[in-house]
């Protein structure tokens, strides 16, 4: 028996038009052999029906196959949603030489972001456009290590007034790691960080770029929240791997864009298989179908699913993308089709 399975049968399971999934009452699934525990997240004002709730879902489970259902419930209290303040008190800074900003993002860290980032910058490189990537995080800047601009800093043109960023095969780049060294720890309130953020956007000089990629730190905080309210953002894409302990922490992020109104563009499934190189068999070491499971919840489309191969890490140990190292290879192709699928998309 499958967490998959256990998913069909739950989704036939209705509350007020919607199925409990997509209605947001599965709050975890696990499944172990023919036992499978189901945490129900129960709005309070639906407290009412959860008996009758668990004994739907019991039956349909036993009756789906499974030997052994554990179901626990939670109650969430009803609580008026926060106030965020997105434009408001805050200019909107153009800038008029980029057109489009797109920021890549995840809910958590550890899922390959910052990787995606990069190579979808040059995959937009190699289909002809003029492109930059800024490196937002502050705290763990990592694009400048993985394209070996480590000894690399910013400079200043003659009249002081706007950084020039170095350019590696052929993208502009801008990190807060060309600011610091290497193992600097950068501490820094919110205040300061968005100030930073504003004056390092608006006063570089990017020249004219078709795209500046935005890579942002994981969750939700001041880099999205400075991103959201100081620029034009054309859209946001989520990176995910598949396991199902990855959502929760991706469906905050997706709700986090929708409070700061930026447009979830698309999801990006990483790390979402093995390709063994003597067999070419598939093997899904982080198990399968997560990409696709979230794309349902939250009808966001999944733009494609990125392998494991070792080209990708060798790649970025050596400071080459991969998509410029191994253009033939399947992690390269699957981020070139990605790349094409935003084209289409914009």
């Amino acid at each position: 028996m499958t967490s998959k399975k256990a998913l069909e049968i739950l989704k036939g399971i209705m509350v007020d038009g919607k199925d409990i999934v997509s209605a947001g009452f599965l709050g975890n699934l696990t499944v172990e052999g023919e036992k499978v525990e189901v945490v129900l997240s129960i709005p309070e004002e639906k407290e009412d029906i959860a008996l009758e709730l668990q004994d739907k879902i019991r039956d349909a489970l036993l009756s789906g196959g499974f030997k052994e259902v554990v179901i626990k419930t939670k109650v969430k209290q009803s609580l008026p949603p926060p106030k965020v303040q997105t434009k408001g008190p805050f200019k909107t800074i153009d800038l008029p030489n980029v057109k489009n900003i797109m920021a890549v993002a995840s809910g958590k860290g550890g899922v390959g972001k910052s990787t995606f980032a990069v190579n979808l910058a040059y995959a937009f490189k190699r289909l002809g456009y003029k492109v930059g990537i800024f490196d937002s995080d502050i705290y763990g800047p990592s694009v400048s290590v993985m394209l070996n601009l480590k000894d690399e800093r910013m400079r200043v043109d003659p009249e002081g007034r706007k950084f020039i960023p170095p350019e590696k095969y052929g993208v502009k780049v801008v990190s807060f790691g060309l600011l610091v060294d290497e193992y600097t720890p950068v501490l820094w309130r919110g205040a300061m960080f968005h100030k930073a953020y504003e004056e390092l956007m608006s006063q570089t000089d990017w020249g004219e770029l078709d795209f500046l990629v935005v890579d942002l730190p994981p969750g939700t905080g001041d880099a999205q929240m400075s991103l959201a309210q100081l620029f034009d953002v054309k859209g946001v894409l989520v990176v995910t791997t598949p396991q199902l302990v990855a959502i929760a922490d991706v469906l905050r992020a997706i709700k986090g864009f929708e409070k700061l109104e930026v447009r979830v563009l698309g999801i990006i499934e990483n790390m979402a298989y093995f390709v063994c190189p003597d067999t070419g068999k598939k093997y899904y070491i982080f198990g399968q179908g997560g990409g696709k499971k979230l794309s349902d919840l939250t009808g966001i489309p999944l733009l494609g699913s990125v392998p494991i191969d070792e080209y990708i890490s060798s790649s970025g140990d050596n400071g080459i993308p991969v998509v410029e190292a191994f253009p033939d290879v399947p992690s390269s192709r699957a981020i070139m089709k990605i790349a094409e699928s935003i084209l289409k998309m914009l």
